[in-house]
């Protein structure tokens, strides 16, 4: 597979993974306050991880999974966040279509995505997950590279 599927993957795979706990566990505990999805979040990631290094196990180059997961974490969440709340709520929280901008807008922001996560008690969860992904490269994908290695080359030229 080419490395922007791999990348693709990785940043989507581990961000939809690591949310969907949260809107499940919204659907079936409305009154839950973050503790399950704590560790829910965290180990549904985990083993995403380690499906994709298993089906990935022939292929010793391409981008790292676990390092394109993080962002992808942390883009999705207010995505994931918003749907889980409007879950919980039963008249809906207020979220209007027209606000879909400041959503995506937001969602590249790190410290608006980390203020409205805390407010929906997945601060810990994600900062789990990130550590964790972090570990994950660090230990199982060290080869593998987070940089486009042609963005590399055109750095070290310039020096």
């Amino acid at each position: 597979m080419s490395s922007w599927k791999w990348f693709l993957l990785g940043f989507f795979g581990g961000g939809i993974t690591f949310w969907i706990p949260d809107v499940v566990i919204a659907a079936f505990d409305h009154n839950e306050q973050g503790y399950a999805m704590t560790v829910a979040c965290p180990a549904t990631l985990i083993f995403f991880y380690v499906v994709m290094l298993r089906l990935r196990k022939a292929e010793r180059s391409g981008p790292s999974t676990a390092i394109f997961a993080i962002p992808g974490m942390w883009v999705l969440a207010l995505s994931f966040t918003t749907l889980a709340q409007w879950i919980r709520s039963d008249a809906g929280i207020g979220f209007e279509w027209r606000e879909v901008g400041y959503l995506l807008l937001y969602s590249f922001m790190p410290i608006r995505v980390l203020e409205l996560v805390t407010l929906g008690g997945g601060i810990f969860a994600l900062t789990l997950g990130t550590l964790a992904m972090i570990n994950c490269h660090v230990i199982f994908e060290r080869g593998r590279w987070f940089v486009p290695p042609g963005l590399w080359t055109l750095h070290h030229s310039k020096d």
